[in-house]
């Protein structure tokens, strides 16, 4: 027993220092090279890796190879990822996902968990391994899909104007327009957005009063409040298409009952814009009306047959096949009367084995539940 012990230990040891040695070889790496160029895994290199890591569930867990598929080495992966990952979200600025130690334990990871299920294959039983399975195998496929065929992924963008139909796009990183596979035709840009408010604005450095503690208030027809020693209705609103919103105000200071009233605009590429001085220092003035929500109503269509019809708003995106839609931008000079809308384009081929992989580890908790945990 002593020397099956003592074996096991001396096991764990060698596997740990051969993890600190790709971990170290990493570094070499990061060190020389720089940071690691992802596209390295574009296809093929990712369907064959993925076959090669695939291939590991038959060596035979008794060899040099098989035992680095143990539940300790299991541990001290996901220990090493996890402290990455939390550098990752605590530090700014890191790039950690892209260097060569994170690429390193990711693929460590993943030639672990095929080891594994090589273990869990050799002796199967399907009314016992099959929540196992569908868990180690689901996860193996979306780390596979997730990670090295992430490199495949593309991003593009395209500016279409209203009533046209446009198949050409530029490459992230790009400014040299490309046919894609992909068209899209904007039928109807639309915005929505927050109203323009009022401000006391100092003409000589530009800041918002009070110093220090700015007011505001809203441009709309009715409303009052108090910016500084001023008391400030919005007696009309205009915004009108293809005109800056514009608003007449009636300003009073409470310190001696002094009126001034008269127009203010924030102006847009068509006009300029308009201040309502109360002073040789102070002026009123409108600022830009920011945007709420703005909508594409597109119909996209693909050279493979799809023709997917739908809005598109930002964090709403449009799928049609492998590609999904995303609302990037419009023309920002003229606002709520832009006919542009530029969209960001993200081709990515793996995503359905990424949707694969979540519903098999889904799947296999369930089956876990509603086993109840039991170990059989």
């Amino acid at each position: 027993m002593a020397g099956e012990s003592k074996g096991k230990q001396e096991t764990f040891i060698s596997e740990l220092l051969f993890i600190l040695a790709v971990t170290i070889a990493g570094f070499a790496l990061q060190f020389v090279t720089g940071a690691l160029d992802f596209s390295i895994f574009a296809s093929p290199v990712n369907i064959m890796l993925a076959a090669l890591l695939l291939a590991l569930a038959f060596v035979k867990p008794a060899t040099t190879v098989g035992r680095f598929g143990s539940g300790k080495v299991s541990v001290i992966l996901l220990v090493s990822i996890t402290l990455m990952s939390l550098y990752m979200g605590l530090v700014p600025g890191n790039d950690v996902k892209h260097s060569w130690p994170f690429a390193f334990t990711y693929l460590m990871i993943m030639a672990n968990l095929a080891l594994t299920m090589g273990r869990r294959l050799r002796n199967f039983k399907l009314k016992r391994d099959y929540s196992f399975m569908l868990n180690h195998f689901g996860l193996f496929i979306l780390l596979v899909a997730a990670g090295p065929g992430s490199a495949d992924m593309q991003r593009y963008f395209m500016r279409v104007s209203e009533g046209q139909t446009e198949w050409r796009g530029e490459r992230e990183g790009s400014q040299t327009p490309e046919e894609l596979p992909l068209a899209i035709a904007l039928k109807d840009f639309s915005m929505e957005e927050y109203s323009p408010r009022i401000a006391l604005i100092d003409k000589a450095t530009g800041e918002t009063q009070p110093s220090g503690k700015p007011s505001l208030l809203e441009s709309i027809e009715g409303s009052e409040g108090v910016i500084s020693e001023w008391a400030v209705v919005v007696d009309t609103f205009d915004y009108r298409p293809r005109m800056a919103p514009r608003a007449f105000i009636t300003a009073t200071r409470k310190a001696d009952n002094t009126v001034t009233s008269g127009w203010v605009s924030c102006g847009n590429h068509f006009q300029p814009f308009s201040v309502l001085d109360v002073s040789e220092r102070l002026c009123f003035a409108m600022t830009f009306p920011e945007p709420k929500k703005f909508t594409s109503d597109v119909v996209v269509y693909t050279k493979s047959g799809i023709e997917k019809k739908g809005l598109v708003e930002v964090n709403k995106p449009l799928t049609a096949g492998s590609w999904k839609v995303y609302q990037y931008s419009y023309d920002t000079r003229a606002g709520r009367d832009s006919e542009i809308s530029v969209f960001e384009l993200v081709y990515d081929p793996w995503i359905k084995l990424v949707y694969t992989g979540i519903i098999l580890v889904m799947l296999g908790s369930l089956t876990l539940f509603w086993k109840g945990g039991k170990k059989e």
